[in-house]
C-alpha cells in the first residue's frame, strides 16, 4: 500500500468523523429512564389556589426539562376542554409581605392574566389549581374527575406520563368548615360565664352579607343581643387583621375592615397576621378578680376565607355572656 493511498484514507476518516460529530450522542442532554412523578393523583379544593410542588423526580436528566399537559379527558374518556380553557387568574407580580399599608398597595402588586385553571409549570412540573376554579365549571367529587397525560421533553428525548388523575373537591368558602356540628374558637383563655363563673365557649358563625370586599366581627349574648366591643378592652383593633379603614358601627357592637381576598392572601407566608397558614385574630380583655389580681381573658380564632365578599364572623355565646366586670 503506497504512501499516497494511506494519506487519502486518513483524510477520508477525518472528514467522516467531522461530519458525524454534530450527531454524536454526547452532544444531547441526558434524559433519564428513572424520571418519575412522585404523585399522580390530585384532589385540590375548588375555589382555592392549590400548588403541588416538588412532585417530579428528574433522575439523572439534564435540566431544565419542559412539561406540558396533554390529552385531558373525563373519567369516561370524553374530551374535557374546560380544563385547558383560559380564565382570568390573579397572580402576584411583586411579592406580598404583609406590611402593605392600603388596599391600593396590595392591588398594585397583583395582576390578572388569562390562564388554564389546571396548570403545569413549564420547567419544574409543579401543578397548580387556580382559585378561580369552581364546580360550575369543573367536575367535582363525587364525580370521578379527569384523566390527563404529561409530556416531559428536552433535546435528549421525550416521554409521556399517562393516566394521571385529577379529582377536584367542591368549594369550601371558608375554613375551618363544618357541615354539621359546632365551630369553636382556636383558643379561649380565662373565659368565664357572668352567672355561673364557669368556663364558657362561643359558637362561631360565618355570614356573607354581600359581594364587596370587607370583613366584620360581632359578639352576641344568649339573647342574641350584641355585646359592646368596648368590653374587649385589651384588643388591638388596629392590628386585628390585615385590613384597612376600620369602622365601628354607631353602637360599637360591630367592627368592619376593608380587606383583600383570599384571607390570608399568601397562606404559605408567615406574617404578623397569620398562624399556621391561617389568619389569626385575638379579642382580649382584662378584669380585676378576687384579691385584686388583674386577670387576662380572651378568644383567639384562626381562619381562612377563600371566597370574596362582605363577610361577617359572629361569636355567639348560647348559654351566658362572658364575665367582664371586676369582682
Amino acid at each position: 500500500m503506497n504512501r499516497k493511498y494511506i494519506q487519502l484514507m486518513f483524510l477520508a476518516a477525518v472528514l467522516l468523523l467531522s461530519g458525524c460529530k454534530k450527531n454524536f450522542p454526547s452532544d444531547l442532554d441526558a434524559f433519564s429512564l428513572d424520571m418519575n412523578f412522585t404523585q399522580t393523583e390530585f384532589k385540590p379544593i375548588l375555589g382555592q389556589t392549590t400548588q403541588f410542588q416538588d412532585i417530579f423526580n428528574a433522575g439523572e436528566s439534564t435540566l431544565p426539562l419542559s412539561f406540558r399537559i396533554s390529552a385531558v379527558r373525563t373519567f369516561e374518556g370524553k374530551e374535557a376542554p374546560e380544563l385547558l380553557k383560559l380564565f382570568p387568574v390573579s397572580i402576584w407580580k411583586q411579592p406580598y409581605t404583609g406590611t402593605e399599608k392600603s388596599l391600593a398597595e396590595i392591588q398594585a402588586k397583583r395582576d390578572t392574566l388569562m390562564r388554564p385553571l389546571w396548570e403545569i409549570a413549564q420547567h419544574s412540573g409543579n401543578l397548580t389549581m387556580h382559585g378561580t376554579s369552581s364546580s360550575t365549571v369543573l367536575k367535582s367529587y363525587p364525580d370521578s374527575g379527569y384523566y390527563f397525560d404529561v409530556e416531559v421533553s428536552s433535546n435528549g428525548g421525550s416521554r409521556f406520563f399517562k393516566n394521571m388523575l385529577l379529582t377536584p373537591l367542591k368549594e369550601q368558602p371558608y375554613a375551618p368548615f363544618v357541615e354539621s356540628g359546632i365551630l369553636r374558637p382556636t383558643i379561649t383563655m380565662n373565659l368565664l360565664g357572668d352567672s355561673t363563673r364557669t368556663s364558657v365557649q362561643p359558637q362561631i358563625w360565618f355570614y356573607k352579607k354581600g359581594e364587596g370586599s370587607s370583613l366584620s366581627f360581632k359578639f352576641l349574648g344568649p339573647d342574641l343581643q350584641p355585646i359592646k366591643l368596648s368590653r374587649f378592652n385589651n384588643t388591638d383593633w388596629d392590628r386585628l387583621v390585615h385590613g384597612f379603614n376600620k369602622t365601628f358601627d354607631k353602637d360599637s357592637t360591630s367592627v368592619r375592615y376593608d380587606v383583600a381576598y383570599p384571607i390570608p392572601l399568601v397562606p404559605t407566608l408567615a406574617t404578623e397576621w397569620t398562624s399556621g397558614g391561617r389568619a389569626s385574630t385575638s379579642f382580649t380583655f382584662t378584669r380585676i378578680a378576687f384579691g385584686g389580681i388583674r386577670e387576662f381573658s380572651g378568644v383567639r380564632f384562626d381562619f381562612n376565607i377563600y371566597e370574596k365578599g362582605d363577610w361577617e364572623i359572629i361569636f355567639f355565646f348560647p348559654d351566658e355572656a362572658p364575665l367582664f366586670d371586676n369582682d
